[in-house]
Formats: structure tokens, sequence, C-alpha cells
């Protein structure tokens, strides 16, 4: 489905010979195979740093704690408030840790035609299903990337892609097609950039007005959507084919 809503072409330089930017073609092998080498492609990264999905009471204060304090040090919010809210439970939390102290995390809250939900950014002033016609939320699974908080120290290094890169493997195993995101410009082309690593295409729809809210504190925020479509169709596509093969293999066995 093509996106109707134009978006911001600027494309910021990225290091280290990584892609400026990323168009899927129909020629790309999107094979389940494929897919599992690209997105399960480790990077470098310090071997003490261990990344995991987790419900664990303890590393999500620590996640919470620390998403307050970044938020308040790197946005200058006074009045956001990091504790865990109605979403974190309905959602997929990724923590980064050194042993058991908590240095990264963030999450991915889903919406699907089985299980409608609003997800985090919407509210009666932001309905994605009203923004993005073209793209059939009613009839698709669609998610949204929130809450990305690193500790500074670490805020220069792979902790983030590899949070991300967690992120989109756990979104293309969902059915996700589509992934929003709500961030000031510069973070969204810096998530721009970390999606191009896994060769995923990241609009930031900058036509798109995004009302203010309190908890912004006049900071303006742009919608980005990320492109899960065609990984995800043809990871469900593959994952129905190796479930054919399997029964016809225990039907002739």
């Amino acid at each position: 489905m093509g996106m109707s809503n134009s978006v911001a072409n600027e494309i910021t330089p990225m290091k280290d010979g990584i892609p400026s930017s990323y168009d899927v073609k129909p020629s790309v092998d999107l094979s389940d195979d494929n897919l599992v080498r690209r997105f399960s492609r480790p990077l470098r990264v310090p071997q003490d740093v261990s990344y995991e999905f987790t419900h664990d009471v303890g590393l999500l204060h620590q996640y919470y704690l620390l998403r307050e304090e970044m938020f308040s040090a790197v946005w200058g919010l006074k009045n956001f408030s990091g504790k865990e809210d109605a979403y974190d439970s309905q959602s997929h939390i990724v923590i980064a840790r050194k042993n058991l102290q908590c240095i990264g995390g963030g999450r991915l809250t889903i919406s699907t035609p089985e299980d409608p939900r609003m997800l985090p950014m919407e509210k009666d002033d932001l309905i994605l299903k009203d923004l993005f016609p073209e793209l059939d939320l009613h009839e698709t699974a669609y998610g949204e990337f929130s809450r990305m908080a690193i500790l500074p120290e670490f805020r220069s290094g792979h902790i983030l892609p590899e949070i991300s890169h967690r992120f989109i493997k756990k979104a293309i195993a969902q059915g996700v097609e589509y992934v929003f995101i709500m961030a000031p410009i510069p973070l969204a082309r810096n998530y721009r950039q970390v999606a191009q690593m896994f060769g995923i295409r990241v609009n930031i729809c900058q036509d798109i007005t995004v009302p203010q809210r309190d908890e912004y504190e006049g900071i303006q925020m742009v919608i980005s959507v990320m492109d899960l479509s065609l990984h995800a169709r043809n990871f469900k596509a593959s994952r129905q084919e190796t479930g054919v093969l399997r029964q016809k293999d225990a039907i002739a066995g």
C-alpha cells in the first residue's frame, strides 16, 4: 500500500558505510531464511551487555526510573512522568542490562484487528486510522515504539541499534506491518538512521501537524512510519508454507 502523505526527504549522512536511504524492491529476498539472517545478524557490542524482553519487576522498576530521568534530562521535560502506566502492561518491553543494572530500554505496543487498542500516542486529537486511511489500519496489525531511554554513557554506542534490532524482529514475528514513532525531528532522524542499518524504510511525516500537548512542554513532535509490510507478510507466508511442509512430512512418515 502506498502512502499518500508527503514525507521529509532530507537524510542525515551516516557513518561507517551505512547507506543513507533504502527502498524496498519486490526483487529483494524476503524469504524466511533471509529474514532470519538479516535480523539475527549480531552487531559488535560489549559482551557484558544483555538484552531481553522481560516481566522482571526489578528490571522494569529500574527502566521506569531511567526513562523518567532521561526524558527530563534530555528533553528538559519538567512534568514528565516515567512511572509505570496503563500501556506498559499491554506492551513488549525490552531491557538492555549490564549484570543486574538496567542501562536502557523501550517498549513496543501492538494493535491488531483481533485485539484493537489505542496506542500510547493516540488520543481524541490524534487517531492513526484517521490520519493514515491508505494503510487500512482497521484490517492491519500495527504498533508503536515508545519510551526509549538509554543511560548517557551508552547513548553513542550500539545500545540503540541493538534494542531497535530486537523490536523489529519482534514486530515482524507478531505480523506488524507498520510501526509508528512520535519524537522530535532530531530523534526521528536518528531512529530512521538506525532502521536503515537493517534495510528498513522509515518516513518522517512532517506534513502531519502533531497537536501540542501539555506533556510536550512546547517541543514540536513529528510522527514517523516504519514500513514492515513486505517483511511481515513474507514472514507469515513462509511460516505457513513451513507448516504445510511439516504436515505433509508427518503424513508421509
